[in-house]
């Protein structure tokens, strides 16, 4: 799963506690909802930011060098 996935099933899975759907891949953790929701949310967050930095800087050269 990548990052965007973590963050789209945290608030997917704490906006439809609200209602009576669900996800089929979080069914298991019904009676933990909302807050896996938020921890996966959470989680994914901190991976995007994690992955931002983790990042190297473009190489650039200078023209006519």
């Amino acid at each position: 799963m990548g990052v965007p996935d973590f963050i789209l099933l945290g608030f997917g899975s704490v906006a439809l506690t609200y209602t009576d759907r669900q996800f089929i891949l979080l069914m298991w953790a019904e009676d933990y909802q909302p807050v896996l929701g938020v921890v996966l949310l959470v989680a994914g967050i901190v991976r995007a930011k994690k992955a931002a930095q983790a990042q190297p800087a473009p190489v650039t050269q200078e023209p006519g060098r």
